[in-house]
């Protein structure tokens, strides 16, 4: 059987109205747009390769075991295509509008747990696409090899046809307590062995100790207040806008000013955010910072189990300075110290942990969690490489690939960051009601990201 992880797992018991637990992606490609029936043949063709697209989750009786991935013998590919369209002429507004209504929605957790909307109306003979994921299905990276899934290199790649498909036959309840079981057994079997193949090193050991301490310390320190104005109980609806930037700008920066692309990137965010709380009044200093959490896969590029393996860092964004070479030079400073503090290896200690907990407990944990404040992390930042080629979908060029990223727990604001065939764009997720004015953030982007360029003329 094909089991949740503890952390797909965490995803799913963290759902909930306020808190839906999907990322996404919106392309934007040149019309004329397919019709439905294309888009539905085209898919249809494609879904042998992503075998989770027909699996729907099966909880384990009594939860003596995490849930497991089963074929939905009622799938049905009409449920999951959806067609809609903006009301003329189709500009930014109008598409982040309906977007953030669709990213609103929750998908059903008896179901496969995806969607695809074709989106027609946009201006300039555009079209959209925009595709939904539940986050205990597949993880930014694997999503990123998802889209050379569903889309092609070659403008005229031939559509195929559907292979033959008859889903494999439900697990009875008794299979699924003794595969539950025996899981739960294997798995802090495994976790044992590799501890005491570590004691065979124990210099290895005790440098990895101490890199995980600093890790895991580091989550619990709190260093302002500016992230109040970032946090607060989300509510079930979504506003959701972009910024949008040249990858080559940004590799242009790193080259002239020194730090990687990330420390590029994560300034100009810093700069997003400090345009943002000025906006609505937050008191800033020279001192002042907000704490992001930056996911890092682990999994490496081209695997095919799709899933979440992931470790954490937490970078305090310098949105106090208003000097954008300065801020850049804090972030540098600050990525090269959370490199050699081991705060990767300090988070996958504690999720490797996770095989000791009964599933029980570990789901009661996470409930519980979602209604914990979290005062020192205001945010999440997530930095994906997209594909770097130019795609293309039934023949039409795909010209802008837009990340969406889940609010955190007591988050408000969360941004996802993807570059794709020499562009680079930020998806701001942000709650409707009590953060209105994410636009504010995204245009913020945009103009620290110029702010940097232009020190490099």
């Amino acid at each position: 059987m094909d089991r949740l992880t503890p952390l797909d797992d965490l995803f799913v018991v963290l759902e909930r109205d306020e808190l839906p637990m999907h990322i996404a992606s919106l392309m934007i490609l040149d019309g004329p747009a397919p019709s439905y029936e294309e888009l539905y043949e085209s898919m249809e063709a494609k879904l042998h390769r992503i075998p989770r697209y027909r699996q729907r989750l099966k909880e384990v009786p009594l939860q003596l075991g995490l849930p497991v991935w089963q074929d939905d013998p009622h799938f049905q590919l009409a449920y999951h295509l959806r067609h809609t369209a903006v009301p003329a002429p189709g500009g930014h507004d109008a598409l982040r509008t309906l977007a953030g209504r669709l990213i609103s929605q929750r998908l059903d957790i008896h179901r496969p747990l995806w969607e695809m909307w074709l989106i027609e109306g946009l201006a300039d003979g555009q079209f959209a696409v925009l595709n939904k994921v539940h986050h205990a299905m597949i993880d930014g990276l694997s999503g990123a090899d998802l889209m050379e899934v569903l889309l092609d290199p070659d403008p005229d790649a031939p559509v195929g046809k559907p292979e033959p498909w008859v889903p494999t036959p439900e697990a009875s309840a008794v299979e699924l307590i003794a595969g539950g079981v025996s899981d739960s057994v294997k798995a802090p079997a495994r976790t044992a062995k590799q501890m005491a193949a570590n004691l065979d090193k124990p210099r290895e050991m005790i440098q990895a100790a101490a890199a995980s301490a600093v890790g895991a310390i580091r989550v619990g320190e709190k260093i302002a207040h500016t992230e109040d104005y970032l946090v607060g109980r989300p509510g079930p609806h979504r506003r959701w806008d972009w910024a949008v930037g040249d990858l080559g700008d940004v590799k242009d920066v790193k080259n002239a000013l020194g730090g990687t692309v990330n420390d590029v990137i994560l300034t100009a965010v810093a700069g997003g955010f400090r345009d943002y709380l000025l906006h609505v009044g937050a008191p800033l200093d020279e001192e002042s910072a907000i704490r992001t959490m930056v996911p890092v896969s682990t999994r490496p590029p081209g695997g095919e189990s799709g899933g979440n393996e992931v470790a954490s860092l937490f970078v305090d964004l310098p949105v106090g300075i208003e000097d954008v070479r300065r801020r850049l030079e804090v972030v540098k400073e600050q990525m090269a110290d959370v490199k050699r503090s081991g705060q990767i290896q300090g988070t996958d200690t504690l999720l490797e942990g996770a095989v000791f907990v009964p599933p029980v407990l570990w789901a009661a944990a996470g409930r519980l969690a979602s209604h914990v404040r979290q005062p020192s992390v205001a945010t999440i930042t997530t930095n994906v490489p997209g594909p770097q080629v130019q795609l293309y979908m039934l023949g039409r060029p795909l010209r802008t690939l837009l990340p969406y990223v889940p609010l955190g727990m007591n988050q408000l604001i969360t941004v996802a960051i993807m570059s794709y065939n020499g562009g680079i764009t930020c998806g701001v997720t942000a709650d409707y009601d009590k953060a209105p004015d994410c636009h504010v953030l995204a245009q913020g982007i945009e103009r620290s990201l110029e702010g940097l360029v232009a020190l490099t003329a």
